[in-house]
């Protein structure tokens, strides 16, 4: 099933004008992934789940079950008129997309600052197509939002977001590691300095 979705995102980004650079290694700690969306069954969400999936990631029902969460913090998109013609028959619009997201632990500590993505395309409009050109900018859209899932996928397997991954998880290791001695060494004091304990 896993090859069959991966064919199908291929063959879709090629469509698209995205060609494939290999598989994103990501590291070890988000192969078990919470992914939280204000909207879960947009298409954002959807198909960035698709391509978690195609990395090798788990992705968890539940937050408390994940060992990170990636979440989507907005998903905004503004449209800004650039231009009209002289007889006011055609107007020129940038379609904007900006994703801005963060991993945190399940717990809600944040793991690395809030990173955003943002893709800008050109919509052209004529007085007399107004229902072709909303059709247009929601083709539009979806081939921005292809774009911003590619390059959330590359930020995440980049070596600055892994290296950040990997001594968040050192660092934690090691207070788990050095917690219960300094409890131990605590109570072995405060035993030492009770008058039963001379």
């Amino acid at each position: 099933m896993r090859k069959i979705i991966f064919i199908f995102l291929f063959i879709f980004l090629n469509a698209c004008g995205f060609y494939s650079r290999g598989p994103l290694p990501l590291a070890p700690i988000m192969h078990n992934l919470y992914l939280e969306s204000h909207d879960p069954y947009g298409q954002l969400a959807r198909n960035l789940k698709q391509f978690l999936k195609v990395a090798g990631v788990h992705l968890t029902k539940k937050r408390e079950d994940a060992d990170i969460v990636l979440m989507i913090l907005s998903e905004v998109t503004p449209q800004k008129l650039i231009s009209i013609s002289g007889t006011q028959q055609t107007r020129q619009y940038n379609l904007i997309l900006t994703v801005t997201y963060q991993l945190t632990t399940p717990q809600g500590k944040p793991l690395i600052n809030p990173q955003t993505s943002s893709v800008t395309r050109t919509l052209t409009i004529k007085a007399d197509q107004i229902l072709a050109g909303s059709n247009e900018a929601n083709a539009l859209y979806d081939q921005m939002r292809q774009a911003i899932i590619y390059d959330i996928m590359s930020r995440l397997s980049s070596k600055d977001i892994t290296t950040q991954l990997i001594a968040n998880e050192t660092t934690q290791a090691s207070l788990v590691t050095t917690e219960p001695r300094a409890l131990g060494s605590a109570v072995n004091e405060m035993v030492s300095r009770s008058p039963t304990g001379r």
